[in-house]
């Protein structure tokens, strides 16, 4: 089994269960290592998630990946929000973040470049368009390796005049 055709399972296996704690799957990554894979899942909601939400549903995951055991050899759990530098699996998951900053990786360079970086202008489709140093980059997702938002905390107030 490919890891693609082993993410959709567990992808199959995992949703219904963060469903059920009312929780979105976000995506899942399955990171191999010499002798031990881990697999990251990422859970959201609109309000966000908590640690215990976290914890229960990592207890969860594990008793049904211990029945169904669909991961050869030995594996790490890892269960927990996407964060603010959150990757993104689908090119729908980005619209919410128009004009912020991403990352995109893409899987062969386009135009000699492996990566692009700028404000995300808009999605349509499977199409994701930046603004990269005022020239616009469109790029198809399933050329995308990794797409992440780059977060960037608000800038501090400057101080006032007022002799404080």
């Amino acid at each position: 089994m490919s890891n693609d055709e082993l993410i959709q399972t567990l992808e199959g296996l995992i949703a219904p269960l963060a469903a059920q704690h009312e929780l979105d799957l976000w995506g899942l990554e399955l990171a191999s290592g010499p002798g031990r894979s881990v697999l990251r899942v990422f859970v959201d909601t609109p309000q966000g998630i908590t640690v215990d939400q976290c914890a229960r549903l990592s207890r969860d995951i594990s008793v049904l990946l211990d029945v169904e055991d669909p991961i050869p050899g030995r594996y790490t759990l890892e269960v927990s929000s996407p964060g603010l530098d959150r990757i993104f699996f689908r090119p729908e998951q980005m619209a919410a973040y128009l004009g912020q900053e991403v990352s995109l990786s893409l899987r062969e360079p386009e135009a000699g470049r492996r990566t692009l970086r700028g404000a995300l202008l808009r999605v349509d489709g499977a199409t994701v368009v930046l603004d990269e140093a005022g020239a616009e980059q469109a790029v198809d997702f399933s050329h995308v390796k990794r797409a992440q938002l780059r977060y960037a905390p608000p800038a501090p107030a400057k101080p006032g005049k007022g002799g404080k």
